[in-house]
């Protein structure tokens, strides 16, 4: 199948993006217009430079450009430059359908062009006065990401920043901000004797002043987030004070307010209420959660990591037992769901920790932050925009809310088709065929991606699956609000006050700098992404056909490794041109992928009685040996020895290790098992589990196929080579020990 076909409607729109088009190529195929959309954006900025104010004078004669001190430094110039460019061949080959290691692959050529063109300007997005046309790129790409992710564009925040630990930490930042709202308003009211009503957690209406700690901790974050707005309308149309007036008054107390957390410091705050934060996120969590934990002052300790099920997914019954059985002086500062696991690209279940939010509120009145880490896997919801499926409005009840997304969901799945069948030969001479349908994940997986514009904010890296360069990450927020919480003022960057400006007016929202945490920041970050987003919409029929190629192949990565048992004869025969093996083994994933990384291990097995692979039991450090050995031979493990080359490695494979600080033994033994791997507690404890790691999100596996070349296939049989290789040579060294010792 052609990748230019692929697609998740036929309409005429879906016809009108090439993806072949959009990258410059595994052996740069697109390098003519390249080179030439290139040249153009630096003769466009060449003519610039000469036509602003043409008559001021030329300041580098020509003849100071012939001086021997001119030619000597850039002839020095130019052998530093080839002897990197020289170096740079050594640089791991990411473009190549044969690299399906880490996230890294091929960049769309706008993005490139983007960056290109805007490195030349150097604008800084801190402000428009450094950057008067990127910074409205920035927000208007924002606004891009924010619709595909399912927010309002007109209602949500959403901007660039370097990366998903950066952004990661501003979502808990706003969070922590948000959380203490409620307790300003009620000193306030308790200062003014004034009486305002607010909705708890449950929707039950309530005299703030009435209202204790633990109750407003967990108000529903939107409640928090319009309480101020609500207070000055409320003092507003009580006393008839212009409303310029009361403003001004809210944000003098709210600046000198013992709840400020920004200027009075969280532990001030939480020593004064007696109480003590957790974040709630899986043990999959991204290490940048506990950096974050760490510099708002929770601590690292905060972060409660909860258990992860068989598909390294969130255990809903092990995050609802935690959320319930807070201690008295805790409270949830945040619950965050992953949408696509660093290491295994795992999806959490979205829709259900936005139930169990409501099952919350209804039956606890308490509510909290919902975070959603999609770093990794938030561009797959492209897959959801520009599809003609009408929205359902959401509903208070939950069992009416889970029925409209599962119905929702039903259509999705029929529109996106998601699904092809692939042939494997399994036989040896005579030829013997296994037809496998291959489809993306679970329902449960859809239903994730389509509850993610439930949450409150989430974290999204275009320099990841965007396929756009470093660096670039988005942090998008549910509601624009949180701009009035978080403003910043620096003189020579914007005369604007912060605080509150308006009770019915959104904020108008058009600067970065002052509402953000970094300072400065790359204008041509923005307009790489704005250029990509622009010519490869963030739909099904566009930036959606990257993604579905990536899913499917990952699929079929998954299935060759699963059938490699089926297989073995025919892969040994290829390799070695013999059939037989003394010590046989096979390939066993961890999980059907629920995006496009695919984790599995090598364990040796036994032939039995009738000729089939059949698993032996084998110690847990043997097979780390085994899989260490072949991750070795797949890859360049020591880049710093004198001499070495890319060039000669014709795949490469990733790695990590699942270690007890991160996995439970409860939860890592109940997949080994699976996999038909044993293991005690004391030997996990010391050992941990060496995983091997592939990340399949080079868009040219298709079309390579229908060039004769099954990257794919290629990768299993040279990871079969190795392997064969590494097992006779463990057990030689265990019958020779001495010798290889």
């Amino acid at each position: 199948m052609s990748v230019d076909n692929q697609s998740a409607t036929s309409t005429e729109a879906d016809r009108s993006y090439p993806l072949a088009a959009w990258f410059l190529g595994p052996r740069a195929e697109n390098a003519e217009v390249w080179q030439e959309l290139i040249d153009l954006i630096f003769q466009d900025h060449v003519h610039w430079r000469r036509n602003y104010f043409p008559s001021d004078p030329v300041v580098l004669s020509r003849v100071d450009r012939r001086s021997d001190y001119h030619q000597d430094w850039f002839d020095s110039l130019v052998a530093n430059l080839e002897s990197q460019l020289n170096e740079l061949k050594n640089h791991f080959p990411f473009h190549s359908p044969r690299y399906v290691a880490h996230m890294l692959s091929e960049q769309t050529l706008p993005s490139v062009l983007g960056y290109f063109a805007g490195m030349l300007y150097n604008p800084n997005n801190v402000t428009e006065e450094a950057a008067p046309v990127t910074v409205e790129l920035e927000l208007e790409v924002g606004k891009m990401v924010a619709e595909m992710l399912g927010y309002n564009p007109k209602r949500s925040w959403a901007h660039i920043c370097s990366g998903g630990t950066i952004a990661n930490l501003e979502a808990l930042w706003v969070a922590r901000t948000t959380q203490f709202i409620p307790f300003f308003v009620k000193e306030f009211a308790e200062q003014t004797q004034l009486d305002f009503v607010v909705k708890t957690a449950d929707l039950t209406e309530c005299p703030i002043r009435a209202l204790d700690k633990d109750v407003l901790i967990a108000l529903r974050p939107n409640e928090s987030l319009y309480m101020l707005r609500r207070l000055a309308k409320h003092i507003h149309d009580q006393t008839k004070r212009p409303i310029e007036t009361v403003l001004s008054d809210i944000n003098a107390h709210f600046a000198k307010s013992e709840f400020n957390v920004a200027r009075r410091g969280l532990t001030q705050v939480l020593n004064k209420l007696g109480m003590r934060p957790v974040v709630m996120v899986s043990a999959s969590a991204h290490y940048s959660i506990a950096k974050a934990a760490n510099v708002l002052g929770y601590g690292e300790d905060a972060v409660r990591a909860i258990p992860v099920n068989q598909r390294f997914q969130i255990d809903m019954e092990q995050l609802q037992r935690a959320v319930f059985g807070l201690k008295q002086d805790e409270y949830v500062a945040a619950v965050i769901g992953i949408v696509g696991t660093t290491e295994e690209g795992a999806v959490d279940p979205i829709h259900q920790i936005h139930w169990l939010r409501k099952t919350c509120e209804s039956t606890r009145n308490r509510s909290f932050w919902f975070h959603v880490d999609s770093a990794w896997g938030g561009y797959i919801r492209s897959l959801f925009c520009g599809l003609d499926i009408k929205d359902v409005p959401h509903s208070e009840e939950l069992e009416k809310e889970q029925h409209r997304l599962s119905l929702v969901c039903d259509e999705y799945i029929r529109a996106l088709n998601i699904e092809e069948r692939f042939t494997l030969d399994v036989g040896i001479g005579n030829k013997a065929e296994k037809t496998i349908m291959i489809r993306w994940a679970s329902k449960d997986v859809y239903l994730a991606f389509l509850a993610m514009q439930d949450a409150d904010s989430i974290t999204i890296d275009p320099h990841k699956l965007g396929f756009v360069p470093y660096p670039a990450g988005i942090v998008a927020f549910r509601n624009g609000l949180v701009t009035e919480l978080i403003q910043q003022r620096a003189q020579y960057i914007s005369d604007e006050q912060g605080g509150l400006k308006s009770i019915d007016k959104p904020p108008v929202i058009d600067k970065v700098g002052p509402f953000v945490l970094e300072g400065s920041k790359p204008g041509a970050a923005a307009l790489s992404c704005w250029l990509a987003h622009k010519t490869i919409p963030l739909k099904a029929y566009g930036h959606g056909k990257i993604m579905r190629t990536t899913l499917l192949n990952a699929q079929k990565l998954f299935r060759y490794l699963v059938n490699h048992r089926h297989m073995f004869k025919r892969y040994q025969q290829e390799v070695t041109g013999s059939t037989e093996a003394p010590y046989p083994f096979t390939f066993v994933p961890f999980f059907e992928p629920d995006t496009n990384i695919v984790c599995f291990l090598v364990r040796p097995m036994m032939f039995n009685l009738g000729g089939k692979l059949e698993e032996n039991s084998v110690p847990l450090e043997w097979i780390n040996r085994l899989n260490e050995r072949i991750y070795a031979r797949a890859s360049i493990t020591d880049t710093k020895r004198d001499r070495w080359y890319s060039s000669a490695q014709p795949f490469y494979v990733s790695r990590t290790r699942f270690e007890e600080g991160q996995y439970a033994y409860q939860s890592i033994t109940a997949v080994l098992r699976r996999m038909g791997v044993t293991c005690s507690r004391q030997e996990y404890a010391q050992q941990g589990v060496f995983v091997l790691r592939s990340t399949v999100m080079n868009p040219w596996y298709y079309r390579a196929e229908h060039e004769g070349m099954n990257y794919l296939y290629s990768f299993v049989k040279f990871l079969h080579g190795i392997a064969n290789d590494e097992m006779l040579s463990l057990h030689e060294e265990m019958r020779n020990p001495k010798r290889t010792g």
